[in-house]
């Protein structure tokens, strides 16, 4: 009776060590080779911001796993740092494995520590990455022996040179071991921009690769993020160029008010939104923020690219939709707000203009109103050509849901001085000495909506024409002979 009792005793802990993932660890069939030395260290998170709080998970033993309480039944996520410019492990770390651990629940979130190859100027911790990206693929090749991992249950997160380790480490994996997802967070420019797949991050080194770049910087003001694309899905918030609320012009107050210390903080600001952009998807999981595919910023920027058909859209961050697609692909642009939570909603306006009698460029604004609010004036710039039925498009973006629409104001503020300046040389050279008014002949207005796809067209009070003036507004409501339209892939 006894050894009954015992026995069941028995079974019971073993079932509650394998529901906890504290059952024993097969031990390796073979010993690292000899001359392996590992120059990055990983530790298990738990909770809290402080680095000492982890534990060290050391591979080749064993019982750091059973010391580290690491689940074997578990996902792995691995976060990876970038180059620094301190020994510090900065903050954005643990609010990044803080917000995994929140949204999952049941999973192990590993920080991966390079900071002795990192802290080095730039071109050497650019090198040195590749040594790390091979320290982390032996940790996933013995953590796959020794706790039967299964690479589709890992994610590496690389910041800046980060992603780059992410990459190297996947390349050690082919066919069916691939890993299963690799997320690059602003993936590092200098010395990888141009180069051959193999040199960096690419859509090779993983079942799914997306990435969200956010400073590639311009011809003025180089940046820090690779520009080119680097993943099977790659997301441009902004343009992937600059972030709101972070223009060079805040270097000169940074640097008054931080002193020399301002100068990295400026050019973080927009190299760091890719890590918050991403962490706000794991937060705020209601206010998913959608990309759209485009030829280019400037293309998106006229409102042409809100179409989420045949997976033309995508959500941007944790919850992206896995897909392949061709090397070619085009990016998927979207706009953002300066603070978290960032979504923004995006609208397309289309004006159709009527006998325009000669060019014009002018400075207008729309007021969108519907069900759930209104607009604020949002600045376009008209710009076209005389002609007998025109058509101008641009982008629009709000910080709110406005729901269903039911009205558009048109205000012309003012004509551009340069557009003034020669419509009256064109008068004089016509010998037509009064300098006519200028006015706009608004047919109807288009209105597209990227979250709901939805649209609709919006008439002129009398159902014709409405005549535009400077320093007039008109207001246009919902065309009676029309009605909206959406999508059946609306993503909102």
């Amino acid at each position: 009776m006894i050894m009954r009792v015992l026995s069941a005793l028995l079974l019971v802990s073993a079932a509650a060590a394998s529901v906890r993932g504290d059952a024993n660890f097969t031990e390796p069939h073979s010993a690292p080779p000899v001359k392996t030395v590992l120059k990055s260290s990983f530790h298990l998170y738990y909770e809290g911001n402080v680095f000492e709080e982890t534990c060290t998970v050391v591979p080749f033993r064993s019982e750091s796993l059973h010391r580290c309480a690491y689940n074997r039944s578990d996902p792995l996520v691995l976060i990876i740092h970038g180059w620094r410019l301190n020994g510090l492990m900065e903050p954005w770390i643990f609010r990044l494995a803080s917000a995994l651990k929140v949204r999952l629940g049941q999973v192990n979130v590993l920080i991966s520590d390079w900071r002795k190859l990192a802290l080095q100027p730039y071109p050497i911790a650019a090198k040195n990455s590749r040594q790390v990206g091979r320290d982390v693929a032996m940790l996933l090749k013995w953590l796959e022996e020794v706790a039967q991992l299964s690479m589709n249950d890992v994610h590496l997160i690389g910041y800046s040179l980060g992603a780059h380790v992410a990459g190297f480490a996947g390349s050690h994996f082919r066919g069916l071991r691939k890993v299963g997802r690799i997320t690059g967070l602003d993936p590092a420019g200098p010395h990888f921009e141009g180069q051959p797949s193999f040199d960096r991050l690419s859509p090779d080194d993983a079942q799914f690769v997306d990435a969200i770049h956010t400073f590639t910087g311009s011809s003025l003001m180089p940046g820090l993020g690779i520009k080119q694309s680097v993943a099977h899905v790659d997301f441009y918030p902004n343009g992937g160029s600059f972030q709101p609320g972070c223009q060079m012009l805040d270097i000169y107050s940074n640097v008054f008010q931080y002193g020399l210390q301002g100068v990295p903080k400026t050019i973080r600001c927009a190299h760091e939104r890719a890590l918050n952009l991403f962490t706000d998807s794991l937060i705020n999981t209601s206010q998913p923020i959608i990309g759209f595919r485009c030829r280019d910023d400037s293309t998106f920027n006229k409102g042409l690219c809100l179409d989420c058909k045949q997976m033309r859209c995508n959500t941007l961050g944790f919850d992206v939709r896995r897909e392949h697609v061709g090397r070619s692909a085009e990016g998927l642009y979207l706009r953002t707000g300066s603070l978290a939570p960032y979504r923004v909603f995006h609208y397309q306006i289309k004006v159709l203009l009527k006998n325009l009698i000669q060019p014009v460029e002018a400075s207008l604004s729309v007021l969108l109103k519907g069900t759930g609010g209104e607009s604020p004036q949002l600045p376009i710039i008209l710009h076209q050509e005389s002609g007998g039925l025109k058509s101008f498009t641009s982008l629009l973006v709000v910080s709110s849901d406005l729901g269903q629409l039911s009205s558009v104001r048109l205000v012309w503020k003012d004509e551009l001085v340069w557009s003034s300046w020669m419509r009256r040389v064109r008068n004089i050279m016509s010998w037509n000495g009064s300098d006519q008014d200028v006015e706009l002949s608004v047919w109807r207005i288009l209105i597209k909506s990227g979250e709901k796809q939805e649209t609709c067209w919006f008439c002129g009070v009398s159902g014709e024409a409405s005549r535009l003036r400077i320093s007039e507004e008109q207001e246009f409501t919902r065309c009676p002979d029309t009605h909206s339209s959406a999508s059946t892939q609306s993503v909102y």
